[in-house]
């Protein structure tokens, strides 16, 4: 059902492998593809159409997927997601769920970004190349979930071409209660480091409810042949109530006991608008794309109550809005045989403000008084980049530049206003080179930059309860990393394996920092650059077939890390070794005449003890079983069942050590989905 284009090698078509998730099939006679990324082709197939995005990644080298639906690659979870080669502007696990494999024409996995793609983030990209409708039809599908926290979700999907005109139209929802949990923390606090300590433990529980309405509509006119423009609206509004209640008991004379009660509310709404050209040259992999994108924010409204046993209260309440803007241009042209030059510009525009308040009663000026304050950011950001991919003997070269001018402006009243403008070169090259018709070699490098978050950046304090507030940090510089890469893939006929080491050096990494208001229980965190971190390691990933229709896919990555750290016992830097591992059992079941066969998928993920500054995590593991039953070619129910461990963590801070526990119940989902038409 999905194939993988490097190397190039023939894919098998008999009818076991017809039933299969995930294949590896060659690169197409003349078809020109960058050796950035390998290439997964969706299959047309019954069981591909049954299956949503998620339960495809699952069956990836490389990808894993945690049962909260985060998606990682090498380990790290800042992967973006990309959509035709444009990054995707809403929900992405929302967008996920309602992609199933019908809509995709292949999926891209790059691990180590070319200089065509921002130079921010560091984790890598997964982009879905979506089926465009060749014939006049109409087709789409429809499904509704359900989970045992009594949460609903519901999404349709409907997209009908006639002669030169496609229309799209999605609709979705979701309501009830999406999180449910229980936790625990053990805290002791000290004046200055060494000082008699004040202990006091925590029990909490909360849950989050809300609902979300989204609805977009996309209208795709082909001018000929190779030439089609579109345009697409998306709207959507949503509102969350998270309540949470704990116990607070001291354990030393110095620490009163209390309860508390918080409700927080988070209310948006927001609309996208998109107009996107595309055209193929009469060459094959000749293109030319570009397109314009507004995101806005009318209103974003935060707010917090917290009331305790002692009498003591606080109120905030925060207004954002945010707006931003893109425009990309990319062009791609085939020269000389194996030569491939891409050219690119692309604009970014971003600009939030948010107006803040804050109140409280009895809480002694702990918490600070209360305050009005407000401010605004502005981000914007040019680029333009240039690789050329080209055979050298037996090797195929991809060298890349992009550079990147970014200027941002953060201003408050009463404050210096913060004024911050860098221009950036990123370099890339990527060599590849086949060892044998089963094996390949590729070695990359690029320079990537992680650039603070507006949000982040603001030059005040916000409160966030009784005994935390997270402190602003408008100086904050970005944080630039080194990624080198060796990455050798194996295959033969259903057989896929891979190996990659890399090296990243990260500049000005970002930490939390946590300390103890003198005086006071209250904990506060800051983002800092704390130093500069090297993470050598290897990811090996397997996917083979294990009995007849039952696959296995599994990876195992090894970290070496040097880090800075938080200067508890003079200790400024650490050392650390840690493992993760990911294995997904699949069942494709056989077909019943023109209904295809049931699916089952056992997921397993574990994560060794790490370190991260002044935190040290525990090791944790997740559970994952699903199984999809077809009652027709259309129609499937799928179960799954999440089991979750102790997610666990020590905080050792000059002045503050706290240990915390966070315990989730066991959730179920039953999935309903109908699909209709034809994806042709």
């Amino acid at each position: 059902m999905l194939a993988a284009d490097p190397p190039a090698i023939a894919a098998s078509a008999n009818a076991a492998d017809q039933a299969d998730v995930i294949e590896v099939v060659g690169t197409r006679a003349g078809q020109a593809l960058k050796i950035d990324r390998r290439t997964y082709q969706v299959q047309q197939t019954p069981h591909s159409q049954q299956k949503d995005a998620i339960q495809l990644l699952r069956g990836l080298p490389a990808v894993t997927i945690s049962p909260e639906e985060s998606i990682s690659l090498l380990g790290s979870g800042n992967v973006r997601i990309f959509v035709d080669g444009r990054p995707y502007a809403a929900d992405p696990k929302s967008f996920l769920r309602s992609l199933h494999g019908s809509d995709i024409e292949r999926i891209e996995i790059i691990t180590n970004p070319s200089a065509q793609y921002s130079a921010e983030g560091s984790a890598g990209i997964i982009n879905f190349v979506l089926r465009a409708k060749r014939e006049d039809d109409t087709s789409g599908n429809a499904s509704t979930e359900l989970t045992s926290l009594g949460h609903g979700n519901f999404d349709a999907t409907l997209k009908t071409k006639r002669d030169r005109w496609t229309y799209e139209f999605h609709a979705g929802g979701r309501a009830g209660t999406s999180w449910r949990s229980t936790d625990h923390k053990l805290r002791s606090a000290e004046e200055a480091p060494g000082g008699n300590p004040t202990i006091n433990s925590e029990k909490g529980r909360g849950r989050t409810r809300g609902n979300e309405g989204e609805g977009s509509a996309k209208l795709s006119y082909e001018l000929d042949q190779r030439t089609s423009v579109s345009a697409k609206i998306l709207g959507a509004k949503a509102r969350d109530v998270s309540t949470n209640h704990a116990d607070f008991a001291g354990l030393t004379p110095d620490f009163q006991s209390f309860t508390e009660h918080q409700r927080l509310t988070n209310a948006l709404s927001v609309v996208i608008a998109e107009l996107n050209f595309d055209h193929k040259g009469k060459k094959e992999g000749q293109t030319l794309n570009a397109s314009l994108r507004m995101f806005g924010n009318p209103d974003v409204h935060e707010a917090n109550t917290t009331d305790s046993s002692d009498a003591s209260a606080l109120w905030t309440d925060k207004r954002k809005r945010f707006l931003f803007a893109d425009g990309q241009v990319d062009w791609q042209h085939p020269m000389a045989k194996g030569q491939l030059l891409s050219a690119g510009a692309s604009w970014n525009y971003a600009r939030m403000s948010e107006r803040y308040r804050f109140e409280s009663s009895g809480t002694g000026g702990s918490l600070g008084s209360d305050t009005s304050d407000q401010f605004t950011a502005v981000d914007d950001k040019l680029a333009a980049y240039a690789t050329f991919q080209q055979p050298i003997g037996k090797w195929t070269v991809m060298p890349g530049l992009r550079v990147e001018r970014d200027s941002r402006r953060i201003s408050s009243a009463g404050r210096p206003t913060v004024a911050i403008a860098r221009t950036g070169i990123f370099p890339t090259l990527h060599v590849d080179h086949p060892l044998g018709k089963t094996l390949n070699l590729t070695l990359s490098y690029s320079k990537r930059v992680d650039r603070p978050q507006l949000n982040e950046l603001r030059p005040y304090p916000l409160v966030q309860d009784l005994l935390t507030i997270k402190l602003g940090n408008p100086h904050l510089k970005d944080q630039s990393t080194d990624a080198y890469e060796i990455n050798l893939h194996y295959h033969l006929k259903k057989v896929d394996a891979g190996v990659i080491i890399y090296d990243r050096e990260t500049r000005h990494m970002w930490n939390q920092a946590y300390s103890v208001i003198p005086g006071t229980n209250v904990l506060t965190s800051l983002t800092i650059n704390s130093g500069h971190s090297r993470d050598r390691g290897a990811q090996f990933d397997l996917t083979t077939p294990v009995i007849r229709r039952v696959k296995l896919t599994a990876s195992l990555n090894l970290f070496d890390q040097r880090m800075p750290a938080g200067a508890v016992n003079g200790e400024t830097s650490a050392a650390m070794f840690r493992y993760t591992t990911n294995g997904t059992l699949e069942w494709d079941g056989p077909e019943h005449g023109k209904i295809p066969g049931d699916v089952a998928q056992l997921q397993w993920i574990y994560n060794s003890p790490w370190r991260q500054f002044q935190v040290r995590y525990l090791e944790w593991n997740q559970l994952t079983l699903s199984y999809t039953h077809s009652f027709s070619r259309t129609l499937s129910l799928t179960g799954t069942a999440t089991y979750y461990s102790l997610n666990r963590h020590r905080l050792a801070a000059p002045t503050v050590q706290e240990y915390y526990s966070a315990r989730y119940p066991t959730r179920l989902n039953i999935k309903l989905l109908k699909t209709f038409g034809s994806s042709k």
